[in-house]
């Protein structure tokens, strides 16, 4: 698309008219003036192409250069080169000065067209944003030195672009009230790009885009405040990237607007706020940096002197969260501890977005669990790269990158060079995932040598098309065979356990989970097998939220998987566990399954003393057919009732203790029922609630360490812990 300056456009139709006689243009005269034009420059121009033109019908592009050659041609001009060169040189008439309230309001005009546009792509109700301390903070230190120019640097996502609209929307309303004569005039990156095409240099730019019939009345109007001025100019120019056009372009409007700052540093009023990404400075920051003079006229304030490290805005902090939060009015009154250690996911300002999106009206910071980063994930891949005309491209481009990528802990990243024949196939498609953020470019200097990488956002993104990948291969199919491929996998297990994850998360989609059946055919997976029970149960509303149809066919394979088994032998006394485990009871689960789940969850309850919590459970466990509670070695029920009888009355009923006699006297009886971990626990509780014989205790520990669990195995450790040591104790 390209953009033309309006004050020529508008004098070029102007003359058309002027040529072809007609006073005030209606649509019935597009026909007539198409024609004319086509007859007297032998070039044919659509009467649809008129009305576009004259506003008789809507256009989302400028005239082509095609159409503005013909209509100048038509005024007996040699194209539109020579119109603008003929305009240019026109003088203008003595004395015409305009006023500094005149270019006030052609600023605010553009300015608060470019802040509508970027409140309607805010990815919340731009009402519920909030001030960005370190945008209002660096802005402050910049206008408290004697730069002229300011950076504000960040990578893709961070909120740049709202953080200075509502910087903006501030100063905005401080002129208003306090009757200050401040300029702001806001513009993106694509208007001063299009212009240097076409030969507009900076300045130049500047005056067309305020108004100014020639560049001279510009700088008249400088001069004429060359002293002191009735307030300050800003001059902000979001958005100024390089993957937006082609380096050379990029480097020539770079030098411009450097050049520009330099003069307009002379006048101390004038003042360029500029945003862009660390990769964009990585690569031209050294125009500035190498130069002494040059870089004393530009506030960047990094923390390191390297352009690697080229970034001044970070995310959101905890305080920041807790106030956007606190604004979208979901925010309960005490927030669990427990949803701090999920802060890291949301802390980016387009996560958030995100985040806000996927939640609905569901949006305290107590429903954040281990599923939002994935979803989060998920829904960004959907809209920079799964979905759209180029999807396909875009994948087949990852899908190669993928394939030379190396991983650490934090990064997933290739070398350049090694890239070079893949982006040189479509580097169209290579820079739309750059200007996405899919991708970015990195320098890192070692030693005299410079290393170009190409990184992944993260390496989350990176495990989703590994993943893909291997699914392809297999048409689909998420059974033992995968899981065997991820088995001997040379990637790392952290990485390994990123890749399990979205395997989970696609047979959800698929809405099998028997996935799950094979997990334990996989060593490094048996440490984690609570953190996925956790991920697993946390994910199970987004495909059917997706879905509905979902639910029907999850319903039945769930309770064939092991899913809920593995939960009940892997439990974690943590808070978001119990949430999981309440989810799991929405499904068809065996009767066993059923009073495990509820014995569970009364557990939890009893560590809080919740006892209206602890009766419900105890209800529901009176509401299943008591042959079902024969094959368990310390009876369920009994044990719930016995927690709820001590929130009530601080003591326990004789008989909780004569069951554990029992079991003591005959261990052996229904050994064979899987799930003992809880029921030991639990029964190891009411010992230790209740002061009994110290005999009885010591005789406790020693059977439950022989029959119980398998404490070789890598249990979760809350169990694994719990016996052995209280067995040391008594001995």
């Amino acid at each position: 698309m390209k953009i033309f300056l309006q004050p020529h456009i508008q004098e070029l139709k102007k003359k058309v008219l002027e040529i072809a006689q007609i006073n005030n243009i209606i649509p019935a005269d597009c026909y007539r003036l198409a024609m004319d034009i086509s007859t007297k420059t032998h070039k044919t121009i659509s009467q649809t192409t008129i009305k576009r033109i004259y506003g008789f019908a809507q256009s989302p592009y400028a005239p082509s250069t095609f159409t503005l050659n013909a209509l100048s041609q038509y005024c007996g001009y040699d194209g539109w080169t020579d119109f603008i060169e003929q305009m240019e040189a026109l003088p203008g008439e003595a004395g015409e000065l305009i006023t500094w309230n005149e270019i006030s309001q052609a600023a605010h005009n553009i300015t608060q067209f470019t802040m509508q546009t970027n409140k309607h792509k805010c990815g919340i109700p731009y009402t519920l944003t909030i001030e960005r301390q370190s945008i209002t903070q660096h802005i402050q230190r910049f206008l408290d030195s004697n730069a002229a120019g300011c950076i504000i640097s960040a990578p893709t996502g961070t909120g740049k672009t709202i953080g200075i609209t509502q910087w903006l929307d501030r100063q905005l309303l401080a002129n208003h009230i306090e009757q200050n004569n401040n300029i702001f005039l806001h513009v993106n990156s694509p208007s001063l790009f299009f212009a240097a095409e076409f030969g507009f240099h900076s300045n130049k730019w500047l005056a067309h885009l305020l108004n100014f019939p020639q560049q001279r009345y510009f700088e008249d109007f400088i001069l004429k405040y060359e002293k002191s001025a009735p307030g300050n100019f800003y001059i902000i120019i979001d958005d100024f990237n390089d993957n937006l056009i082609n380096d050379r372009l990029f480097d020539i409007v770079f030098r411009q607007l450097i050049d520009m700052t330099v003069y307009l540093s002379n006048y101390p009023w004038m003042k360029i706020i500029i945003t862009l990404r660390p990769s964009t400075w990585q690569k031209h920051g050294h125009l500035i940096e190498n130069h002494t003079a040059i870089n004393r006229l530009w506030f960047t304030n990094f923390s390191c002197s390297k352009r690697t490290n080229a970034v001044n805005l970070h995310p959101f902090t905890s305080e920041e969260l807790y106030a956007l939060i606190g604004k979208i009015g979901n925010s309960p009154s005490t927030v669990r501890d427990y949803v701090h250690k999920y802060f890291p996911v949301v802390s980016l300002p387009l996560h958030f977005q995100y985040y806000y999106q996927l939640k609905s009206n569901d949006r305290g910071l107590e429903t954040l669990d281990p599923a939002d980063e994935f979803a989060i994930a998920s829904l960004y891949l959907h809209k920079k790269v799964l979905k759209g005309a180029l999807a396909a491209d875009k994948q087949f481009m990852l899908s190669r990158l993928i394939e030379i990528t190396t991983f650490s802990d934090e990064h997933a990243f290739v070398n350049k060079k090694e890239a070079y024949a893949i982006i040189k196939e479509n580097n169209s498609i290579y820079n739309q995932l750059l200007h996405a953020g899919v991708l970015y470019e990195y320098q890192e200097k070692k030693g005299i040598r410079t290393v170009y990488q190409i990184k992944f956002r993260s390496p989350l993104i990176a495990a989703y098309f590994i993943a893909q990948h291997a699914l392809e291969k297999r048409n689909g199919q998420i059974d033992k065979g995968l899981l065997a491929w991820l088995k001997t996998s040379p990637y790392s297990k952290s990485l390994k356990l990123m890749l399990l994850k979205w395997l989970i998360i696609y047979a959800l989609e698929f809405g099998d989970l028997v996935i799950f059946n094979h997990f334990k055919n996989i060593d490094f997976i048996e440490r984690h097998l609570a953190s996925l029970v956790l991920f697993t149960c946390s994910n199970l509303d987004y495909p059917i939220r997706a879905n509905a149809a979902i639910s029907s066919t999850l319903n039945p394979t769930l309770a064939k998987s092991a899913l809920i088994d593995i939960a009940l032998d892997h439990l974690l006394v943590e808070a978001e566990y119990e949430l999981a485990l309440n989810k799991l009871l929405r499904y068809s689960v065996s009767p066993q399954q059923k009073i495990l789940l509820h014995t569970s969850l009364a557990f939890f309850a009893f560590l809080s003393l919740r006892d209206e919590e602890i009766q419900k459970h105890r209800e529901a466990l009176l509401a299943i057919p008591q042959e079902h509670f024969a094959d368990f070695t310390l009876n369920p029920l009994l044990v719930v009732e016995n927690m709820h009888h001590y929130c009530q009355h601080k003591a326990l009923k004789e008989e909780a203790i004569e069951e554990i006699r029992l079991f003591c006297d005959y261990p052996q009886r229904k050994r064979h029922r899987a799930h003992k971990q809880l029921i030991y626990m639990l029964g190891y509780i009411l010992l230790k609630i209740k002061p009994s014989d110290d005999a009885i205790t010591s005789k406790y520990l020693q059977l439950v360490n022989q029959y119980g669990p398998n404490l070789k195995r890598k249990i979760t450790k809350d169990f694994k812990a719990c016996i052995p040591l209280k067995l040391v104790e008594s001995t």
